[in-house]
């Protein structure tokens, strides 16, 4: 397959893109990650990235993220340049961004309240933060956060109390307290079923509406149909499709996962 990837999409006019990737390369010792990567992502977006395994997704995030810097090019978010942030500058660039892994979102030792009032670590000095642990503070934005994920009765829950899903609607919550300006996902409903899957990613979505820019690394690509504006798809770490979701077809698919192409029954997929 021709590589079907477009020139960056401009972002709206007088405003700035909240990602902008320029020739970016990433490379850990002789192993290519990244290669040649220009991408812009408007402000306000919702973006699904797809990709077989190994293939960038997860590298491409971390570097939206400020936790990994390219070997060439540059990557700015929010206006800033993260190559040439350190200490507290990167500190409150990241602050502005919310991250939603796989797993492991939540700290098992602490009660959901808890959980989801990290969210404003970012903003609070450290002597209010440890008292949080004891006091907990804003506990009314923490209940309303759980309230919009419908778990608004499991404040002083256990994390290990909770399904796998309810565990993602915490975390969710968690983001809706930070208000993050980014938004990055990591195949966060990969260990959930379908329909669980699809609750977790309108919540995204729904948080996105918020004027909040999105960017979801998607296993399930079923959940393609739930409101993505936009689908970057990745392979061995170039970027080999951007545009619209009705624009993928079965052939293009096929060329991106390889192998992996059966195994994730996207022959089923109502393209």
């Amino acid at each position: 397959m021709t590589s079907t990837a477009p020139a960056p999409s401009a972002s709206p006019r007088g405003q700035a893109a909240d990602v902008v990737f320029a020739d970016v390369d990433k490379r850990i010792g002789d192993k290519v990650l990244l290669a040649g990567i220009d991408l812009t992502v408007p402000h306000g977006q919702r973006v699904a990235l797809i990709g077989p395994s190994g293939s960038g997704k997860t590298t491409l995030l971390r570097l939206c993220a400020g936790l990994l810097w390219p070997s060439r090019g540059s990557v700015t978010v929010l206006g800033q340049t993260t190559g040439e942030l350190r200490g507290r500058e990167l500190c409150r660039l990241r602050s502005k961004i919310g991250f939603l892994h796989q797993q492991d979102n939540l700290v098992p030792a602490l009660r959901v309240a808890h959980n989801v009032l990290m969210g404003k670590l970012g903003e609070w000095s450290v002597p209010r933060a440890l008292w949080s642990l004891v006091a907990p503070q804003q506990l009314d934005a923490a209940h309303a956060a759980l309230q919009d994920v419908e778990l608004g009765d499991r404040l002083w829950a256990m994390p290990g109390e909770l399904s796998g899903g309810e565990q993602q609607r915490v975390a969710i919550a968690r983001l809706l307290v930070q208000q993050p300006r980014l938004l990055l996902a990591d195949e966060p409903v990969s260990a959930l079923d379908i329909r669980l899957g699809r609750e977790v990613v309108r919540l995204l979505l729904d948080l996105a509406a918020r004027q909040c820019t999105t960017i979801v690394s998607l296993h399930s690509l079923e959940l393609l149909a739930e409101g993505f504006d936009r689908v970057l798809a990745l392979r061995a770490g170039e970027l080999v499709f951007d545009g619209p979701p009705a624009q993928l077809s079965r052939e293009l698919l096929q060329d991106v996962y390889g192998t992996e192409y059966r195994t994730l029954h996207l022959e089923d997929l109502n393209l």
